[in-house]
């Protein structure tokens, strides 16, 4: 399923194996060397491959870097977990440094949300924007079933019911849809890598941690989802007033695949007016 996915990306120029203290992360860059650069950070278990619409879109102005995250399933081979949010920064951070990367536009969707708003917040020196996108435990808390579903993922990966509570999360696509392949993508992560134990727990993102990221951020929320967007859309005006945000009322969790021309809108244009 992973290259299966993996095809429908263009073909990467370079293709990097990027050595940390945490394992060996999977890099796939699509532009030249010396482009504005931009990471993608993928959503649990969903790997680099839930990009292919971004990657083919945001090449023509900027050299994208699409990660496998360490922890999960892809091509990224793990030596040491990954116990804390700080320790997710320190390796993406490791990873740019790796690459030479400077003025990072970082778009991170979902649990790569999270750990991109803790990057940003701990370690931004490499980091000209953050754009996230429909974030897990970031602005808002996920719903009681969200977590119910995530139980059956994780205990019962391989059953219908499972299935099904991971078609809540990814929003029910079209059965035999590619965005409906994410979800196959997501279960079969389960199916191979649960539970997840070297990876960080997804907390709620603190008041604090919010206000720490300096940086220009945007958040791109959808309404059909794991957590309730208006009130996560309350507290950003609340604690960080000057984030920006942007809605659509009717799409689900896997945002970037449902709506990808407007959600690849959004991110170029919040990164080229910076």
């Amino acid at each position: 399923m992973y290259h299966e996915l993996r095809g429908l990306s263009p073909p990467a120029d370079v293709v990097h194996d990027v050595g940390t203290m945490f394992g060996t992360v999977r890099v796939y860059q699509h532009g030249p060397d010396g482009g504005v650069p931009m990471v993608l950070i993928h959503g649990f278990f969903l790997t680099s491959a839930m990009w292919w619409q971004q990657v083919a879109e945001l090449t023509d102005e900027f050299t994208v870097y699409a990660l496998d995250m360490l922890g999960q399933t892809g091509a990224s081979s793990q030596s040491r977990s990954v116990l804390t949010p700080a320790a997710g920064a320190r390796c993406i951070d490791a990873v740019a440094e790796a690459l030479d990367l400077r003025g990072v536009h970082l778009v991170g969707h979902s649990y790569g949300g999270w750990l991109a708003t803790h990057t940003a917040a701990r370690m931004p020196q490499r980091l000209a924007t953050l754009t996230l996108v429909d974030p897990a435990s970031t602005v808002a808390r996920l719903h009681g079933r969200f977590w119910r579903s995530f139980a059956l993922l994780l205990f019962r990966p391989h059953s219908a019911s499972a299935r099904r509570a991971a078609g809540y999360i990814t929003g029910f696509p079209a059965p035999g849809s590619r965005v409906d392949a994410l979800t196959d993508l997501f279960v079969a992560g389960f199916a191979s890598c649960a539970p997840p134990r070297h990876t960080p727990p997804l907390l709620l993102a603190s008041d604090r941690l919010l206000r720490s990221v300096q940086i220009p951020t945007q958040v791109l929320l959808a309404g059909n989802t794991i957590h309730d967007s208006a009130l996560g859309i309350r507290r950003m005006l609340s604690v960080v007033p000057h984030w920006r945000y942007h809605l659509w009322p009717d799409a689900s969790h896997l945002l970037p695949a449902e709506v990808p021309d407007e959600v690849n809108a959004c991110i170029r244009q919040f990164a080229i007016s910076r």
